[in-house]
């Protein structure tokens, strides 16, 4: 009996196999090793490995609304711009182009959800409402992030700026004296309040409104995925309430 041909068989074989076998594309998620909780969370071991947060809930469901595998690729702050224009992955999210320097190389999806940012100081301080109050100020602010309201205070000197890779950074160089106040993200605030409540105590978070600025997904000039395909996936997860669903997990209801 004449044997049949290996190409025959393997033609076979891969034509027979269901469609859920078959390799996926993948969707490169780039992530900003500096976001913090909840938005984005690391392996306590290994800061390069994203293990959980809003940031992962939404990159898994625009990878699936694709038919995509999502592959996180965990990275510095100064390395997320060029990441992303040398093509190394395709989206990277929970982003603005007003924090980007290269936002007219890349390609910009729609808004997946609002960022509001907050000053905090040591409790006792006086109310601060209005950018102006910050002049004189050792202001605390996360490496690589972009402040536009305080870039023109900062280049004509009048408030100095302090970096610092995290937040928790940031925070205690506040309670250390170090920062007369800090810039962080509401939401990222919470979480960390929420986990160092002894610490919290000792500061206030002021009733105005730093900025608040719609975050989107920043898209490579030559990914694998452009952006009305990336749209109408996003438009998908808005209409079918996933999007409202991952965000209520994750949004602050407290006073």
């Amino acid at each position: 009996m004449p044997k049949r041909p290996i190409f025959s068989a393997c033609l076979w074989i891969a034509c027979s196999l269901p469609p859920a076998t078959l390799a996926a594309p993948v969707l490169r998620i780039g992530v900003g090793a500096s976001d913090g909780p909840p938005i984005v969370m690391l392996a306590k071991a290994a800061d390069s490995e994203l293990v959980g947060g809003l940031y992962k809930e939404l990159g898994d469901a625009l990878a699936k609304q694709l038919g995509a595998t999502p592959e996180y690729v965990v990275v510095s702050r100064n390395r997320v711009e060029s990441n992303i224009e040398r093509n190394k992955v395709d989206i990277h999210c929970n982003a603005n182009p007003r924090w980007f320097g290269n936002a007219a190389r890349l390609g910009w999806t729609r808004e997946l959800y609002p960022q509001i940012e907050r000053v905090v100081t040591l409790k006792g301080e006086p109310n601060i409402s209005s950018v102006d109050q910050l002049a004189g100020k050792r202001v605390g602010t996360i490496l690589g992030f972009h402040y536009p309201p305080l870039e023109p205070m900062w280049k004509a000197q009048r408030a100095s700026r302090v970096n610092e890779t995290r937040l928790d950074l940031m925070l205690k160089a506040v309670l250390m004296r170090l920062s007369d106040a800090a810039i962080p993200s509401e939401l990222e605030y919470v979480a960390w309040a929420r986990a160092n409540p002894l610490e919290a105590r000792a500061l206030k978070v002021h009733p105005m409104v730093f900025t608040t600025m719609p975050t989107m997904c920043a898209v490579a000039p030559k990914g694998n995925f452009g952006v009305a395909e990336l749209n109408r996936a996003i438009d998908r997860l808005e209409k079918n309430g996933q999007i409202k669903a991952i965000l209520s997990r994750y949004q602050w209801q407290g006073g």
